[in-house]
């Protein structure tokens, strides 16, 4: 009895690094041919729609330069600023709130630095949290206050206090990140405070 037996189809790969390189390869001394083309993006052999890809990537390339320029030296805004603090508090990499913002990198990230966003570690560690900045530093923190978790990296909401035989005050705290979801138990001193988030009206 004879079997059905279906490949399954690759993956298409138009990630922005992917077609750029396409791209680079078109524009060389000797270009590649559309049908290699198609095959690194892992699309089927198809000129029209590959012509299209690479049309439609360019002019959102030149609109995005356009719009960069034109926001060249201007101060963040306030949407701007919430937008990149909100969008960073829930885990956006730096470089993709840029993106958004039609920004640069260090634009966002000063952003950041000038109101004491914790920054969260490039790669998390648990047994070496990133230092808070001062100005979100507390000794203490009341109850169903949210708060930013340097040892997990994470959102976290407090739930309970106590205290150490040395005064320090420690926390039961939910982790509301969608990576833990679970119950920590963390000081004072890996916890940063988002008083001056509130205060700006940012809510995260």
């Amino acid at each position: 009895m004879a079997t059905n037996i279906k490949l399954k189809a690759r993956e298409e790969n138009l990630s922005e690094a992917n077609i750029k390189k396409v791209i680079v390869l078109f524009e060389a001394e000797k270009p590649i041919t559309k049908k290699l083309a198609c095959e690194i993006l892992c699309i089927s052999y198809n000129v029209k729609r590959l012509d299209s890809i690479i049309l439609k990537f360019k002019e959102q390339a030149e609109y995005r330069d356009k719009q960069m320029k034109a926001n060249r030296g201007k101060i963040a805004t306030k949407d701007e600023i919430e937008y990149a603090i909100k969008q960073y508090m829930r885990g956006e990499p730096v470089a993709q709130i840029a993106k958004d913002l039609y920004r640069g990198p260090s634009f966002i990230s000063n952003i950041l630095d000038t109101y004491d966003v914790p920054r969260r570690p490039r790669q998390q560690d648990y047994n070496r949290p990133e230092l808070i900045p001062d100005a979100a530093v507390r000794t203490e923190f009341a109850v169903g206050e949210k708060v930013y978790s340097a040892r997990y990296d994470s959102m976290a909401i407090i739930k309970s206090e106590a205290k150490t035989s040395a005064g320090e005050h420690v926390y039961s705290i939910y982790l509301s990140d969608e990576k833990w979801n679970m119950y920590a138990y963390q000081p004072a001193s890996e916890l940063a405070s988002l008083e001056c988030l509130t205060k700006l009206g940012i809510i995260v």
